[in-house]
């Protein structure tokens, strides 16, 4: 299991923080959220692109979840066979008997699970920057 878990944070982390950056600029640019997306501090605006990244980064990461999972509670039998030989097999496996959808099982769960914790993470970690350096984290 350890391989998908490693390939499914370093995807999260990676949609997390690039997206967040580039809604955040474009929400900047907007005027929806004041001049350069500074209205009250600039928190709505930081909400908005991350809880945006956080929806994105679970679509990516979910797939590697659902394999993830499978892997860790495949049962071994008395002779040591297993049900999948790794993380191809077992999402190939997954997609020819239950189709395409079951790649996203789980989705809501998990995303209500990531989203407080991406939301108050990614803007603790730009008001700090900004507080420390004087420059935007994200």
């Amino acid at each position: 299991g350890a391989t998908p878990t490693v390939a499914r944070a370093t995807l999260l982390s990676a949609c997390q923080l690039g997206i967040t950056s580039e809604v955040k600029g474009k929400l900047a640019k907007s005027g929806y959220f004041g001049e350069n997306g500074q209205m009250y501090h600039g928190i709505p605006m930081l909400f908005c692109a991350t809880l945006c990244s956080s929806f994105c980064a679970n679509i990516v990461a979910n797939p590697f979840d659902v394999v993830k999972s499978r892997l860790q509670n495949m049962p071994i039998t008395a002779d040591g066979r297993v049900l999948y030989s790794g993380m191809a097999d077992c999402f190939v496996k997954s997609v020819k008997s239950e189709g395409p959808a079951v790649l996203m099982s789980g989705f809501t769960p998990a995303f209500v699970k990531l989203a407080p914790y991406t939301v108050i993470s990614l803007t603790l970690a730009d008001k700090l920057t900004k507080a420390l350096t004087g420059k935007d984290a994200l």
